[in-house]
């Protein structure tokens, strides 16, 4: 923990005024005081002046000092069997198709457990230390220590190791009353006609004169020995038996068979059916294509049978389970905006848990909303990157929260992270610490500035120094309640990189604006992947990246399609293209120096008329800012008929020509390979500023770029960005008088 000796977390991103929120902490220290503060902005400085945060106290009856406690958070994905035929004798066979991804791991992975009526592991088929096929089982008197593996003494070992990425049929029976043992290890093809029945089989048949008739219960699990006890004041630990890889038709039966029987025909598990009634913990990928996958169909909905595999990982993480520590109930009519909960450890060390409070119901709603879009937020969290600072206010503190998050893999990845067997993370959860959601957040490659949840700051900041009346509701709010939760404002802003979002959130976003509502879309790289929620779990979201769009990782042949049966991918892919909302898509992106942008001959148009009030024809727009220098950088946008532009849509500003070679075309435009895609030759490399109206009467305003709120402060807040910011959200919040009246509903 020396590291990060305070953390925390809250119940939910976001708590309506007269409900209550719960917070959950873990520290070293003897004990911390915890205070709530308003946010009213800020945001970090690539120059280190001043602080990143700032906020003013609010007296409630959270205030006080609390015991420290280090809670544990256990990662590691596995399975809970249902009722197993109990084997009162100790006979038992084991089956199932197997698909290893780290099989040399160091450590045993249990693949099928079948516990004693002691609730003890008492018949384990797993992969030993070294990645060859093993069988533990009880034998003799058993051991005196009953945990884990330590009351397994006898042990079976296939000669041959299991590859990496290769599937196989194993399988393993066990006869007291004989004193036999079996293993078998059949390896498939590979091919995408299925498993070759023809391969040679591994049979191991095993005589122990010593082998108990220790009873079978009814109960077992997947991928793990089991959940193993909490360790108090040990952060890190993986669920006992981790296994990496999938399962598929595992099966457990009360009797011993032989070899040639455990075979099965053609390769299957001897029994009628696969193991049924199987409960997950920690969200291991469901619905991924099994050993019988043909590669005729990329939809798990219209061949099931070949998406029967289960993909385990020891770092899978849907919630850390920890205690609250305190519960702050938020008096009604609390003003709606950023919140957190400030701790202070007795040693001087403190943290920030952020959250938003919305209006409470039936209270009255200000003008404007800030559509905060924690979505992007939950799923950037805890990027872990040995070559990237994540955290910090200065290159030591970036280096040590690096490394912690590193050593820490089970406080639960980022989705632009890999499992520890290679593969892409797709599924996140915001129930646990999210080291780099914090105010102080800086991302070095994008200029040493703020984002995300930090680069957000800006954006209050600016809205605070200047009176201007605001509500806050997240994309967690807007996935569970659609269009009526915007239906009051006269205009709702984003956040500078809303990139993550549900259908359902695209859906009330058109409704609003088409029943005349008006959005500004000031960010970049919005509305761009296709996020899904999980049933009965609100706080854990999935993102399959496919096989296309600027991406982290490439999503596996077949494995395309969410948990729900949605098809993943880019919102694009699915003909719901950013630019069909706001105007312009994601376009590029880089690290190099921002630009600004030049007025075009169409903000000469009367519509357009208000964006430019006190703005000169000649004046360039923020060639200025905190991120990267410039108003336009980091992420860029563009408009695109092609994309889905709006017919009508003015561009009424563009950074066209003014990026050098750091900015490059995203991938999924590029269709060719060519040295000339950088932003020094390539004119589709460029930000651009948008104005549209909806035939419903609503109207979008888009900037284009993830830079453009970094601005807003340069010169005291007298600049153009903030003028033409200021002269947007007038004429939203004038359009909406007597419309958008302030009475929700």
């Amino acid at each position: 923990m020396s590291a990060i000796p305070l953390m925390g977390y809250p119940s939910r991103w976001s708590v309506r005024a007269g409900t209550a929120i719960d917070f959950m902490v873990s520290a070293s220290a003897d004990s911390y005081r915890a205070e709530i503060v308003r946010v009213t902005g800020r945001g970090p400085r690539p120059d280190g002046d001043g602080p990143p945060l700032s906020c003013e106290r609010v007296p409630s009856d959270v205030d006080g000092r609390y015991p420290g406690t280090v809670h544990q958070t256990v990662s590691g994905s596995y399975g809970v069997t249902g009722q197993m035929e109990p084997s009162p004798a100790g006979e038992g066979s084991m089956a199932a198709w197997v698909y290893p991804t780290l099989p040399a791991a160091g450590r045993w992975q249990s693949i099928l457990t079948w516990l004693g009526p002691d609730r003890q592991p008492a018949l384990v088929l797993g992969v030993d230390e070294a990645g060859f096929l093993a069988l533990r089982y009880r034998r003799g008197a058993g051991s005196d220590d009953p945990g884990a593996l330590a009351g397994l003494a006898g042990a079976v070992t296939s000669p041959q190791p299991l590859a990496e990425r290769q599937w196989y049929y194993v399988a393993a029976s066990i006869s007291p009353a004989a004193g036999r043992i079996t293993l078998v290890q059949q390896a498939s093809r590979g091919t995408h006609r299925g498993h070759d029945p023809g391969r040679p089989a591994v049979v191991i048949e095993s005589e122990d004169e010593l082998l108990a008739a220790s009873p079978l219960g009814t109960g077992g699990f997947l991928a793990a020995l089991g959940t193993g006890p909490l360790r108090p004041g040990v952060l890190t630990s993986v669920v006992d038996g981790s296994y990496n890889g999938k399962i598929d038709e595992p099966q457990a039966l009360p009797h011993a068979l032989t070899g040639d029987r455990l075979l099965g025909r053609a390769g299957h598990p001897p029994g009628a059916a696969a193991m049924a009634g199987v409960s997950y913990v920690n969200s291991p990928v469901q619905r991924s294509t099994g050993h019988c996958w043909s590669g005729a169909t990329l939809d798990w909905r219209v061949c099931p049978a070949e998406y029967g595999a289960v993909w385990f990982h020891d770092d899978d993480l849907a919630d850390a389970c920890w205690p609250a520590a305190f519960r702050w109930d938020v008096p009604a009519g609390t003003r709606s905006g950023m919140y957190a909960a400030l701790l202070t450890s007795d040693r001087g060390e403190q943290d920030v848990i952020s959250f938003y409070v919305r209006p409470g119901d039936g209270e009255p709603a200000a003008p404007l909303a800030v559509l905060v879009p924690t979505f992007t937020y939950t799923i950037y969290s805890n990027f872990y990157h040995p070559a990237r600072a994540t955290d910090g206010a200065d290159a030591s503190e970036d280096e040590a929260a690096g490394a912690f998050l590193g050593e820490h893999r089970e406080l639960g990845l980022s989705l632009y992270c890999r499992h520890r067997d290679g593969s892409g993370v797709s599924h996140v959860s915001s129930r646990r610490p999210m080291i780099d959601t914090r105010p102080w957040h800086r991302i070095v490659t994008r200029g040493n500035a703020g984002r995300e949840l930090s680069g957000d700051l800006y954006l209050l900041d600016w809205l605070e120094h200047e009176g201007i009346a605001y509500d806050t509701v997240t994309d967690d709010d807007l996935h569970d309640e659609g269009a009526g939760l915007l239906r009051p404002y006269a205009g709702v802003l984003t956040g500078g990189h809303p990139e993550y979002v549900s259908g359902q959130m695209l859906d009330a976003l058109a409704e609003y604006t088409g029943g005349g509502g008006n959005l500004a879309y000031l960010g970049g790289n919005g509305f761009y992947w296709v996020t899904t929620v999980a049933e009965g779990a609100p706080h854990l979201l999935e993102v399959r990246r496919g096989r296309n769009g600027s991406r982290a990782w490439t999503g596996e042949p077949g494995e395309g399609h969410h948990a729900t049966g949605e098809p993943g991918g880019l919102w694009a892919d699915r003909g719901r293209a950013p630019q069909a909302l706001t105007g312009v898509g994601f376009c590029a992106q880089g690290g190099g120096p921002g630009a600004g942008y030049r007025r075009t001959a169409a903000s000469e148009d009367p519509r357009a008329a208000f964006i430019f009030d006190g703005i000169s024809r000649d004046e360039v727009i923020g060639d200025f800012g905190l991120k990267l220098g410039g108003a336009a950088g980091d992420e860029l946008d563009r408009a695109d008929p092609a994309l889905g532009t709006p017919p009508g849509t003015l561009v009424v500003a563009t950074s066209a020509g003014a990026h050098d070679d750091s900015y490059q075309r995203a991938v999924e435009e590029v269709e060719e390979m060519s040295t000339r895609r950088g932003g020094a030759q390539d004119p589709d490399v460029r930000a651009d500023m948008t104005y549209l109206e909806t035939p419903g009467g609503g109207s979008v305003f888009s900037v284009g770029s993830i830079a453009w709120t970094a601005s807003l402060s340069h010169a005291g807040y007298a600049n153009n960005v903030a003028r033409l910011t200021r002269n947007v959200l007038r004429e939203f919040t004038r359009r909406g008088a007597g419309v958008h009246d302030g009475r929700r509903g």
